[in-house]
């Protein structure tokens, strides 16, 4: 179990074995931190929770001398980057950032406050812009690094994926398509479709899914505000299409989140310039996010970190 893994033991314990409060602090889907619990026991063959009818109810002997060992490791970890990154408070200078808007609260909320506060030398520019426009202005060379949500590969481009997830159907519970487990694109094609506007590569990948099975989807209404569209989707009997860390992100109990079958994936990856001398101080950040994403978010099961 590596440092990660460890955050999601003790925070489970942390969250009163609540497995749905655990998943919403870790963000990340509750059937993952269940798998990632059973892995674990299964392939040390240990049972680190007693259950009760399936639910997580408290510790075993063996879970409770886990969870004090977990606290030293997590506390011994934190000390040791500390003394890793005292000497890079003396780097100074700008980088540009791209992030898009859609998931800048979601996904670096606490990120961005850290590394300034780690690195008061270091003067992060952070430029808002749909994904679309972000890989532009990379390629243009009028940013250091970008965050990009798209699948498959760029030329030019070297990606490092950061988290991997599903882009899902959002609805109201009185809608009729809320009572099913799952939906298909042929399934939506005649409902009013709420979705990010086509600054986002989010838009491009829906349209594109659509087309695969020769679908035309009925666009009623576009924005780059995915707290409008949530609002859409609660107040009318319109279908909105989300990326599922943002519907967990606004907690919104009052919708009802059905995945695609088959899935609709949703990358999120860290990005530069290929063929490209990386100034130290880009290459420090560069490294920075990409450790943060290490600790606190589940690797892509079975793909490289970089590519």
């Amino acid at each position: 179990m590596d440092i990660r893994q460890l955050r999601f033991f003790t925070t489970i314990v942390d969250q009163a074995y609540n497995l749905t409060r655990a998943s919403k602090h870790l963000h990340i889907s509750q059937p993952a931190l269940s798998q990632l619990v059973r892995d674990f026991e299964e392939s040390e063959q240990v049972e680190l929770f007693e259950r009760h009818h399936g639910r997580l109810t408290g510790l075993t002997d063996a879970g409770r001398q886990f969870y004090e060992d977990a606290l030293k490791v997590l506390r011994q970890h934190q000390v040791m980057m500390e003394h890793l990154h005292e000497r890079s408070n003396l780097m100074r200078g700008k980088v540009r950032l791209g992030i898009p808007p859609v998931i800048l609260p979601v996904l670096f909320s606490q990120l961005i406050p850290k590394l300034m506060a780690e690195h008061p030398g270091i003067e992060l520019e952070v430029i808002e812009e749909g994904a679309f426009e972000l890989k532009r202005r990379l390629l243009l060379e009028e940013l250091d690094l970008a965050i990009l949500i798209e699948p498959g590969e760029s030329y030019g481009i070297e990606r490092y994926r950061l988290i991997e997830d599903e882009v899902v159907v959002a609805v109201r519970p009185s809608h009729p398509l809320s009572q099913q487990q799952n939906v298909s694109y042929q399934e939506l094609a005649a409902e009013p479709l709420v979705i990010l506007n086509d600054s986002f590569m989010l838009h491009h990948q829906i349209l594109s899914q659509f087309r695969n099975v020769q679908v035309e989807p009925h666009i009623f209404f576009t924005s780059g505000a995915w707290d409008l569209l949530i609002g859409m989707v609660q107040e009318l009997d319109v279908v909105s299409i989300l990326p599922e860390p943002i519907l967990r992100f606004h907690h919104a109990e009052d919708i009802r989140i059905l995945p695609f079958d088959p899935p609709m994936l949703w990358d999120v990856s860290l990005n530069h310039l290929a063929g490209v001398e990386q100034r130290p101080l880009v290459r420090h950040v560069h490294e920075y996010v990409l450790h943060y994403f290490k600790s606190y978010w589940p690797h892509p099961s079975g793909r490289e970190e970089a590519e």
